[in-house]
């Protein structure tokens, strides 16, 4: 037990003991050299075989962000472990739950952003980095009323096992629940555990701060936060809501996507005060009638058309979850044609301008980069001084194979004030439209060292996955493609550098790299196919790499799934027909899957004379089964 005086690694003063936590004993202490108040913390005896420390400090040490602590050193003195962080004044959220405190609906929407913004921080790290405990005692707050997140004892990255044996009783995520069961009860964990599980527990904190209640991960909420009376917007008690679904493919999948839903938080909830406010005029100007009537007319309409907007934005807010392209173009354009919200609209310039964006991001996944260019330079007159408007303008204008002035631009745009990373970004796409590949790559790495936003950084990797494939450099391709995926985890991004890694394996000679390209592969597409709604073509490639791997019962698994929606397709038949002559090959007996293989084949085989079409893999299939006859 250390006493107030000791200094510890000669630079550390303890002051007094200020606290303990389930894992270790907290020190205030004095950083003898830098002259300031420090927090010094010793992991318990029996817990210093089961905690990665040294892992703990070295995360934090490489983190810098405004609300994280920053970590100093990490010793090991006698038998003692110690970690010195920074000293965080204030009392965490605990502290004022615990004191009876209520929040409004702006402090809670502030501090469910910052925790929003540090989590994509830590998420979009390489590899990314799960805090794993978040709940009110692991949330600071500062004299200046912000949040900081503290203590990452058992926080886990992407080369950490998936064995999670800490977790908080009312705030871990169900996966976290379900492995710490499993290995209490000697059983292995199979949930798959990723960022979601802290987004499901930062949603789980804010239920017990809006409703008082306390959820836990085998049961979930005990009563559903959209059907309470509560004093917060129904937009945010459904944000809420979606952040603690028991799926993890039915939450939010990234913290700046949730952080994106809380910023349009008030848009999916409004607030018709303007009623209330004629109500009073017309009282107020009882005896003018017309003008009294007039102007509850206008509120009434004001507030109609408002309704109309929030409905048709949510219908636009799902397609864009979903990525369904012909619902995202559907229902963007009937909004921008719908006589009612033209008026919104027009009041509203900076929300026609995100639907116009929109539109242009559609078109621009599509293809159709002159369509999409004309969207986003159309959502630029709306909202002149959006950087990311003008960037995409410039970038959908290069792809269409037009000529791209950057600063006459940034002269016709001055308030869009382009960064120099994504000035670099759009030279690299002008490059890459005319086929210079070198000059691209060299824009794309000039734009990375500009140290972009998340966002932008994925775009980057994306496009010098685009370029790398262009060169026929498939691994440089497909590792751009899995940094992308790792700092913006969309399903185009997923999907890319699913196809990538596998065409990556395809082409190794070495069977170890060849299978560690097919893992990673698989993985994209087990989250593609977690999801609601899976593709068509990401349940197929799944599948295949499946089969790629020599898992051939599992990809027959996949592949009869997709057959019960679909009996009559030849494709997915072919497959399993695949599935089962490699699987007697490996085996060296047809026996075992002779009787399923011909029956199959048959069914195959008709279906694909119905299609009246040419496919090279069937044919090949054909020829192998005449010459098993």
């Amino acid at each position: 037990m250390l006493q107030s005086g000791d200094i510890i690694g000669g630079m550390y003063q303890i002051l007094r003991e200020i606290g303990k936590g389930g894992t270790g004993i907290i020190y205030l202490g004095y950083h003898l050299r830098l002259q300031k108040q420090i927090v010094i913390k010793r992991i318990k005896d029996n817990y210093t075989g089961q905690l990665n420390v040294r892992a703990e400090a070295d995360i934090l040490k490489r983190l810098h962000h405004t609300f994280l602590p920053q970590v100093y050193d990490f010793l090991a003195v006698g038998t003692g472990i110690y970690t010195v962080i920074d000293y965080i004044p204030g009392y965490d959220l605990q502290h004022y739950l615990d004191s009876g405190c209520r929040f409004s609906e702006k402090t809670a929407l502030l501090w469910m952003q910052q925790l929003c913004e540090v989590l994509e921080y830590l998420h979009t790290q390489s590899p990314p980095i799960w805090h794993s405990d978040i709940k009110p005692g692991n949330i600071m707050i500062t004299p200046q009323g912000n949040i900081c997140l503290i203590d990452f004892n058992i926080s886990l990255d992407g080369n950490t096992a998936k064995e999670v044996q800490g977790l908080s009783q009312y705030y871990a995520a169900p996966e976290q629940y379900e492995n710490a069961l499993a290995v209490f009860y000697h059983r292995k964990a199979n949930a798959v555990v990723d960022g979601r599980m802290d987004i499901y527990s930062l949603s789980a904190v804010f239920y017990r701060i809006m409703t008082g209640l306390y959820p836990s991960p085998d049961k979930g909420a005990p009563y559903p936060i959209t059907e309470m009376d509560i004093p917060y917007s129904e937009g945010l008690k459904c944000i809420v809501k979606r952040g603690m679904e028991k799926n993890p493919s039915k939450r939010f999948q990234t913290a700046a996507q949730m952080k994106k839903a809380l910023l349009r938080a008030e848009k999916m909830d409004p607030r018709y005060r303007i009623l209330g406010v004629f109500q009073a005029l017309s009282w107020a100007f009882y005896g003018l009638l017309t003008v009294s009537g007039l102007l509850l007319m206008y509120a009434g309409g004001s507030i109609w058309q408002t309704e109309n907007w929030q409905k048709a934005y949510s219908r636009l807010y799902t397609a864009v979850q979903n990525q369904n392209e012909i619902e995202i173009v559907t229902e963007g354009t009937d909004m921008l044609n719908d006589f009612i919200l033209r008026g919104y609209m027009d009041e509203h310039p900076e929300e026609k301008g995100e639907v116009l964006h929109t539109l242009g991001d559609s078109y621009f996944r599509q293809e159709q980069y002159k369509t999409a260019a004309a969207y986003y330079e159309e959502a630029l007159t709306e909202d002149r001084d959006n950087s990311l408007y003008l960037r995409d303008y410039l970038t959908g204008m290069a792809r269409a194979g037009e000529y791209v002035d950057t600063a006459a631009a940034a002269k016709k745009y001055p308030e869009a004030d382009l960064e120099e990373s994504e000035t670099m970004f759009v030279e690299a796409q002008i490059a890459y439209a005319q086929e210079d590949w070198e000059r691209a790559l060299e824009k794309l790495h000039q734009a990375l060292a500009q140290n972009p936003e998340g966002e932008l950084n994925a775009r980057i990797c994306s496009l010098e996955a685009d370029v790398y494939t262009s060169l026929g450099d498939t691994a440089a391709a497909a590792d751009a493609a899995v940094r992308a995926a790792g700092m913006d985890p969309e399903r185009d991004l997923l999907r890319k550098a699913g196809q990538l890694c596998f065409d990556a394996g395809n082409v190794q000679s070495q069977n170890t790299v060849k299978r560690s390209y097919y893992e990673k592969a698989l993985g994209y597409y087990d989250k593609l196919c977690a999801a609601d709604s899976p593709s068509y073509e990401d349940q197929l490639n799944n599948a295949l790499v499946l089969r790629a791997l020599g898992q051939y019962r599992e990809s027959l698994y996949r592949l009869e799934e997709m057959k019960n929606q679909d009996p009559d397709d030849y494709v997915v038949l072919m497959w399993m027909c695949f599935n089962y002559l490699d699987e007697a090959a490996v085996n060296g007996e047809y026996g075992n899957v002779s009787s399923d293989l011909k029956f199959c084949y048959n069914s195959c085989r008709t279906a694909y004379q119905k299609k009246n079409t040419t496919d090279k893999n069937m044919e090949t299939l054909i020829e192998i089964m005449n010459e098993l006859e």
